[in-house]
């Protein structure tokens, strides 16, 4: 039985009117379409087997024009019944190589898959990921539906704006304000109040709220975390799951920073002379913005952060972070927000395949070094030639302890100091048809892809062609990957039925478990590794 109703969650009838204009619209008897009526005017949504679906559902007013760059604003009201059968529009791609529907600037949707059975259901919110420049929450591979009616949670997923419609700051020009950036943070704060203030009426619980992601939407759940903002005056999150990033994975930079960043764009764009520089941007088209800095998501991976087109990351503005975030997660401010975090065995293929790499020892000892100066010979020392089968292999190697292993073991080493932490690593090697076609791309003396980045999102969501569920092992992996995460989100511990005992993470031993076929407790996670990086620095 759906929640309140054989037919759709129960209204939250405010008056006589509305129940009037509710009969009228026939939405108090048993139809064909499941229906809530919401703050803003009622959804109507769809079944998919046992899951009701309501989909593209705004949680904002579109960002254009004046509202380009500008805080999300509340949905405006609507009159009669919105269509939520469909997935909104992806907001606009600034990197090529995910297939994200329709990108538009009008984007700021959400999507809610209800599981059978009476609420309220524990919510489990989704951050996807798209290293802050590319995808959306309407990518097949983000299905809620599976692990709605595996887990009896409802799921939500929310599009946010990306790169420089999500990361964009200026220094106060012309008559405009300043810009601090952090659109993207923002935008998914604004749609975490609309899941407090809304979640109810499908049957969930705004009490009981786990935000959850991977890569990108690893950091940005870190950074929902972090910031302040998202725990007063309403508290938005209860429970954070992180897979495969932390609040510094892809950079934190200061105000300056960034707002240095925006003028550089702006000068590129004929903005930066104009009397007042925001208007002239604002009223550019967003083709205009993008071409110049456009660029293909893959090949990117084997870059450094400076040489990107247009620096992403997280703003230390004064507002949302009134401190760097890695700082403030660590702070004990007493939320007590558990928090369960891992990374994928060979993080680093992806983001090292895409360059070629010598044939010989002295090759791959130039190519450290020309990669981070200074610090070639450290390098050798730490992911040695011939501990290898090819010089591409030990690249990823450190690519995967740099970029993603050592920031997720540095935030479990501080946060575990006063919080609950529980950490993965998954080391089920699955067949993935989507990443043997993208690894077609990969160039000279490559790794192999191994245990991927993304890989744990095939198991979770269970989307075959990213991760195939096709032995006894990808079968276990998959049913630990939803049932953890299910009893993490009613409970706030990933142990209980259908998990194997699970250690909780301790400092002294960087313990974790192995999600494989066969899982087991370990300790010294990349420690040796990560030690040197916690001294000579990580990140993207």
């Amino acid at each position: 039985m759906f929640p309140h109703s054989s037919c759709w969650p129960r209204p939250r009838f405010r008056s006589y009117f509305t129940v009037l204009a509710l009969l009228v619209l026939g939405l108090t008897g048993c139809g064909s379409e499941p229906r809530v009526e919401t703050g803003y005017g009622v959804v109507a949504g769809k079944r998919d087997g046992n899951v009701l679906e309501y989909l593209g559902i705004p949680f904002a007013q579109p960002p254009l024009g004046d509202l380009r760059w500008a805080d999300p604003m509340p949905p405006q009201a609507w009159d009669g019944v919105l269509d939520a059968k469909y997935k909104g529009d992806a907001c606009i791609q600034w990197a090529t190589g995910i297939p994200a529907f329709t990108p538009s600037e009008d984007c700021l949707t959400l999507n809610i898959w209800v599981p059978e059975g009476e609420g309220p259901h524990p919510v489990m919110f989704w951050v996807h990921g798209g290293a802050h420049a590319a995808g959306s929450s309407n990518e097949l591979q983000y299905d809620g539906r599976k692990l709605a009616r595996a887990q009896n949670v409802i799921v939500v997923s929310a599009n946010y704006r990306l790169l420089v419609s999500g990361f964009f700051a200026l220094p106060a020009l012309g008559t405009a304000a300043a810009l601090k950036g952090n659109q993207a943070i923002k935008d998914l704060q604004a749609a975490l109040r609309w899941v407090h203030e809304e979640i109810a009426g499908f049957g969930g619980d705004p009490n009981n709220v786990t935000v959850f992601g991977e890569s990108a939407g690893s950091t940005n759940t870190c950074a929902l975390l972090a910031s302040p903002k998202t725990h007063s005056p309403q508290r938005l999150m209860h429970k954070a799951i992180m897979q495969s990033g932390a609040c510094d994975t892809l950079g934190i930079m200061t105000l300056e920073e960034a707002q240095q960043e925006g003028m550089n764009l702006l000068a590129e764009l004929g903005c930066l002379e104009a009397a007042e520089p925001l208007q002239c941007a604002r009223a550019l088209s967003i083709e205009s913005i993008r071409d110049p800095v456009k660029f293909g998501l893959w090949p990117s991976f084997v870059w450094l952060l400076e040489e990107w087109p247009f620096r992403p990351g997280l703003v230390v503005d004064g507002d949302v972070f009134p401190a760097d975030p890695v700082e403030l997660v660590a702070e004990n401010r007493g939320y007590e927000i558990p928090v369960l975090l891992g990374t994928n065995l060979n993080e680093g293929s992806l983001f090292t395949g895409f360059l070629a790499h010598p044939d010989d020892a002295e090759g791959y000892a130039a190519l450290m070094e020309q990669r981070h100066p200074g610090q070639g010979e450290d390098i050798v020392e730490h992911y040695p030639f011939d501990d290898y089968p090819t010089p591409g292999e030990a690249h990823a190697a450190l690519r995967g302890d740099y970029i993603m292993k050592c920031p997720t073991l540095n935030m479990a080493r501080r946060y575990s100091q006063f919080n609950n932490v529980w950490m993965y690593s998954l080391e089920q090697a699955p067949f993935s048809v989507v990443m043997e076609a993208i690894s077609l791309g990969f160039k000279q003396n490559p790794p192999e892809l191994g245990v991927f980045h993304t890989a744990d999102i095939g198991y979770l969501f269970e989307f075959p062609l990213l991760s195939a569920v096709l032995s006894q092992a990808d079968r276990t992996v998959r049913d630990l990957f939803q049932q953890a995460w299910g009893n993490f989100a009613r409970s706030g511990n990933p142990n209980g039925e259908g998990v194997p005992e699970w250690h909780a993470f301790d400092a002294d031993l960087n313990n974790y478990l192995v999600i494989s076929g066969q899982p087991e407790n370990r300790d010294d996670f990349r420690q040796g590794a990560c030690d040197y990086w916690f001294q000579a620095g990580y990140g993207f």
